[in-house]
């Protein structure tokens, strides 16, 4: 045999287990992988467990790593976290972009055929401690402390799975994830919690990464009157807002914003309701129907109350046009002979809209189940932490990201920035998220330059054939930001609109359309 040759096929031979080896290096973890789940179809590939914080004695971080179902994506890492704070990612997992879903109002679960492990390895995270099925002996009192916990556990993780860390990753979340996800990007590239990561990008779902007035307050009289016909706001009602507004000094900020590219730093007036997020946020978190708070008066049904509830409430502050809104369409929903079961979360919801909540507290505090991801014995499980979030958001102050973190992130670091929005998303409406969009400066630039008008479209990405396309919504992207508004969807675009979000994290994300 020509001695070329032979060194030629000794050479391919000696690579082959090295090449497996590299895609199945995480079979070694035995005793992570879930072999199959109670009143469950198959399964991807996956682990789950629990890992300690490094350092954090008593700290236990839970996760469940499914494997790509594709060799063709084996190179992408997505890394999803829920908001909350202190909401479990298996929400998210369930509900829409993992690999099963409840069947209807029942536990029993079924495939999704729009399950992003189509397109990655997907890692959820039940995080800060105590979330979900994470374990604290003390709660975690400060934005920092989340990130630098979160931080060392990835560390963790990696060395755990070490094919992990040279994977494209992606740290995509949704709602109060948007402090979390550039917090803890920020961490893995600076300072003292960083370590060598090929992170390619980050995508923020109806987030809460803006100036927090911005994102509330100053957007909320205009989104209303864009959904005039849905709401069935009275028009005396709507000009009650738009007067406050006009007072208040919100209609010139929007202004400001409207214009491609903007002229100058758009100033954000005071701080209206006094960033009151704390009331808001616990009362959303324990049901969508919402709960009036007494602690406050709540009864605006009248165009003199909305106005005196904006202008001179005692308990909001001074131009509370978010808390007067909410108030008012909650007050409206309870008190309608035909209750409406009015959702801030999502407009399109309604009494019949079936609550997944209860069905993951169900399922998960099986024993069975627990045993299956490893976790025996955890007890009742809670999809949403109330006491995180009561913490957390009474707590320090957290500067938003969209000041300094992800202007250095995309422009520093190149990481490409995805934000996304749904239409009938209320709680975080897509006009604040433009307006704080259009007051970010990255890559020398301020905003966008062009408004967003490009369309994109339903484009059925299941493994079945292709359906025919229609709009989906519209989208941007500038210098490394992209911007997408989903019509129709509410606050957790994945559950609502899977099809679509399929097609986005498919092109634009790992696919990196937009960049």
């Amino acid at each position: 045999m020509n001695i070329v040759l032979f060194y030629y096929l000794f050479q391919v031979l000696w690579s082959i287990p090295t090449l497996v080896l590299s895609h199945t290096a995480t079979y070694s973890n035995s005793s992570f992988q879930v072999s199959n789940l109670p009143d469950s179809p198959a399964l991807p590939t996956s682990w789950a467990g629990r890992l300690p914080v490094p350092g954090r004695q008593g700290n236990e971080i839970f996760f469940w790593l499914f494997d790509a179902e594709k060799t063709v994506y084996d190179d992408n890492l997505i890394i999803w976290l829920n908001g909350g704070p202190g909401c479990s990612s298996l929400i998210g997992l369930t509900t829409g972009n993992g690999p099963i879903a409840f069947a209807g109002n029942s536990t029993r679960l079924v495939s999704n055929p729009y399950s992003w492990t189509k397109l990655g390895h997907v890692l959820y995270v039940d995080q800060p401690v105590s979330t979900g099925f994470s374990l604290a002996s003390s709660l975690v009192r400060t934005n920092e402390q989340v990130t630098a916990d979160l931080a060392l556990w990835l560390r963790a993780l990696f060395k755990q799975f070490p094919h992990l860390q040279s994977k494209k990753v992606h740290l995509m979340g949704e709602s109060y994830a948007g402090i979390f996800v550039p917090y803890l990007a920020s961490a893995l590239m600076e300072g003292d919690h960083s370590f060598p990561l090929n992170l390619r990008s980050m995508s923020l779902g109806d987030g809460s990464w803006g100036n927090a007035a911005a994102m509330s307050s100053v957007a909320i009289g205009t989104y209303m009157h864009s959904q005039e016909s849905r709401l069935d706001v009275p028009k005396k009602i709507l000009g009650a807002f738009a007067l406050a507004d006009e007072f208040c000094g919100f209609d010139s900020v929007l202004e400001a914003a409207r214009k491609y590219p903007p002229v100058g730093k758009i100033q954000i007036p005071g701080n209206p309701e006094y960033v009151n997020y704390r009331r808001r946020l616990r009362r959303h978190r324990d049901t969508n129907l919402g709960i009036l708070d007494g602690s406050c008066d709540a009864n605006v049904s009248t165009p003199h109350e909305v106005l005196n509830s904006i202008l001179n409430s005692s308990c909001y502050g001074p131009c509370a046009t978010f808390s007067t809104a909410e108030n008012y369409m909650y007050a409206r929903s309870a008190e309608a002979s035909d209750p409406t079961c009015f959702s801030m979360y999502d407009l399109t919801h309604n009494c019949k809209t079936i609550n997944p909540m209860p069905l993951l507290e169900k399922y998960f505090s099986r024993k069975d189940v627990q045993v299956a991801l490893h976790i025996p014995d955890s007890g009742t499980y809670t999809a949403c932490n109330n006491t995180i979030l009561s913490t957390l958001t009474g707590s320090e102050f957290v500067e938003p990201p969209e000041y300094a973190i992800l202007p250095s992130l995309v422009t520093a670091h190149n990481v490409s920035l995805h934000i996304y929005n749904g239409e009938m998303d209320m709680l975080i409406n897509h006009i604040g998220a433009e307006l704080s969009i259009q007051n970010m400066t990255w890559r020398g630039l301020q905003g966008f330059q062009k408004r967003p008008t490009r369309r994109f479209y339903t484009n059925d990405a299941a493994p079945t054939a292709r359906t025919k396309q229609k709009v989906a919504g519209t989208w941007a992207s500038e210098r490394g930001v992209s911007y997408h508004l989903f019509e129709g969807a509410g606050h957790s675009v994945f559950a609502t609109k899977q099809k679509e979000m399929f097609a986005f994290v498919r092109d634009v994300v790992v696919g990196e359309k937009a960049n």
